[in-house]
C-alpha cells in the first residue's frame, strides 16, 4: 500500500493532471470546461511539428545505440579485464555523475565552440582550414547527450555481464571458438536483456532532455522538450504545450512496451 500510493503521487496524478491539461481549452491564463482535442489535431496537422518530432526520434535512437555500444564494450572491461587500469576506468565513469547535467552541458559547450580545444586540434592537424561551427548542430547535441546518458548504460550491461558465468566463455574457447566468436555466440545472446534495457533507459531519457538540446542546440536546434518550453514561456500556448509533453509520453510509452516485449522473448528464447 505505501509504495502504491507513493506511485500515484509522483506519477500518476501528475500524468492525469498533464492529460488533463491537454484536452481543455484556455481563455488567456483561465482554464475553461470545454473540452477539445484541438490541440493535438493542429500539432500534428502542423509540418513543423512532425519534422521535429522525427528529429526528436532519430536523435533519440542514435543516442540510445551509442550508449548501448560503447557502455558494452566499457562494462565488459570493468567486468572480466583484470587491467590495473579497470579502477581509472570506473572513476572516468562514474565522474559525469558527480556533477549536474547543466555544468556537463556548458563544459561541452567551451569545448565544441569555433575557439575549443576540438577546432584547436583540427585546425592544428591540418584536418579544415577554418573553425568548425560545431554548437547548434545535432552532432553536438548528440555528443553532449550521449555523455550525459553513458554511465546509465555502462551499469546495465555491467549487471548482465556479471550474470554470465565465464565458464562458457572458457568452454567455447576450449572448443575451438574465437574471441570474437564467442561474444557473439555465447556473450551477447545471454546480455540480450540488458542490453535492451539500456538502450530502452537512455533512449526514454534522451527523448524528454532538454538542457543539453537548449544549450548545445544554440536555438537552432529544436526538439520536443525544448519545443515545450517554447509554447509554455514565448507564446503561452499552454494547452499545446500539454499535447507535446503527452506525445513524448506517449512515444516512451509505446517505445519502452516494445522493447520489453522484446527482452522478455529474449529471456524466453535463452
Amino acid at each position: 500500500m505505501p509504495a502504491t500510493v507513493w506511485v500515484l503521487a509522483v506519477f500518476a496524478v501528475p500524468t492525469m493532471i498533464l492529460l488533463a491539461s491537454s484536452v481543455l481549452t484556455y481563455d488567456g491564463a483561465k482554464v475553461t470546461t470545454h473540452l477539445t482535442f484541438e490541440h493535438y489535431t493542429d500539432l500534428f496537422g502542423d509540418s513543423y511539428f512532425r519534422s521535429v518530432l522525427w528529429d526528436t526520434i532519430w536523435t533519440s535512437v542514435v543516442v540510445g545505440l551509442a550508449c548501448t555500444a560503447m557502455g558494452l564494450l566499457v562494462a565488459h572491461f570493468l567486468v572480466r579485464s583484470r587491467s590495473r587500469l579497470r579502477t581509472l576506468v570506473l572513476l572516468i565513469v562514474v565522474s559525469p555523475l558527480v556533477s549536474s547535467v547543466v555544468v556537463r552541458t556548458y563544459g561541452w559547450l567551451v569545448l565544441l565552440q569555433d575557439d575549443g580545444l576540438l577546432n584547436k586540434i583540427l585546425l592544428w592537424a591540418g584536418v579544415t582550414d577554418a573553425p568548425v561551427a560545431f554548437i547548434g548542430t545535432w552532432f553536438a547535441v548528440i555528443v553532449g547527450l550521449v555523455h550525459v546518458l553513458l554511465p546509465f548504460a555502462v551499469f546495465t550491461a555491467m549487471s548482465s555481464v556479471q550474470g554470465v558465468d565465464p565458464a562458457l566463455e572458457r568452454a567455447s574457447r576450449d572448443l575451438g571458438a574465437g574471441p570474437v566468436r564467442t561474444f557473439f555466440r555465447i556473450t551477447l545472446p545471454l546480455i540480450r536483456p540488458g542490453l535492451i534495457s539500456g538502450f530502452m533507459l537512455t533512449f526514454a531519457i534522451s527523448l524528454g532532455a532538454f538542457a543539453t538540446a537548449a544549450v548545445l542546440g544554440g536555438g537552432r536546434v529544436q526538439t520536443l522538450a525544448t519545443l515545450v518550453r517554447y509554447r509554455v514561456v514565448i507564446s503561452l500556448e499552454w494547452g499545446q504545450a500539454a499535447a507535446v509533453a503527452v506525445v513524448i509520453l506517449v512515444v516512451s510509452a509505446i517505445t519502452v512496451s516494445a522493447l520489453l516485449w522484446a527482452g522478455n522473448r529474449s529471456r524466453k528464447g535463452i
